[in-house]
């Protein structure tokens, strides 16, 4: 163990943890639970299915029965935070500001929702395939983290000292 961790209230203390890391491990359970929550939703049209889900008219599928390797990637995202949040509290030292990377995760997770759900996987109107709670669940919650994040790097600011000082 090093001397630090000893210093600074042994193995673990999960008073280095600030409220920001707290907040985003809530965001991110809620989002890895929105993974098996309803995402998208068919109308009763006999076109309307979902052929990775296994849907057929009327019905509804997760994001975890949609995808066949992106809710691998979402999973590992929403685990992050925790993972993280362990490292901050064993008091490791760290090559990056607490909290940068919960922001990237968490900006990462967004732009995956987006571009799964809106921009890149929008299907054919004439299918009529229509977004659900669990979608909208998992945008709020992927800015959850990244907000999260940007908060607790943005306490972790450098004091910038002025040409010549050493």
């Amino acid at each position: 163990m090093e001397a630090s961790a000893q210093k600074a209230g042994g193995y673990l203390s999960l008073a280095r943890l600030s409220m920001a890391e707290g907040a985003g491990m809530v965001a991110a359970l809620v989002f890895g639970l929105s993974l098996f929550v309803p995402w998208f939703t068919t109308s009763d049209n006999p076109n309307s299915k979902i052929d990775s889900a296994g849907t057929g008219p009327n019905s509804e599928a997760t994001a975890w029965e949609t995808f066949s390797i992106l809710q691998y990637a979402l999973l590992a995202m929403a685990i992050a935070p925790f993972v993280l949040a362990w490292i901050v509290a064993r008091g490791h030292k760290l090559t990056w500001k607490p909290g940068e990377v919960t922001m990237i995760v968490g900006i990462t997770a967004f732009i995956l929702v987006i571009c799964n759900g809106i921009i890149l996987g929008k299907p054919d109107p004439n299918i009529e395939v229509g977004l659900t709670y669990g979608y909208l669940l998992a945008i709020v919650t992927s800015l959850g983290m990244a907000v999260c994040g940007f908060i607790r790097q943005a306490t972790y600011v450098d004091a910038k000292k002025p040409p010549g000082v050493i």
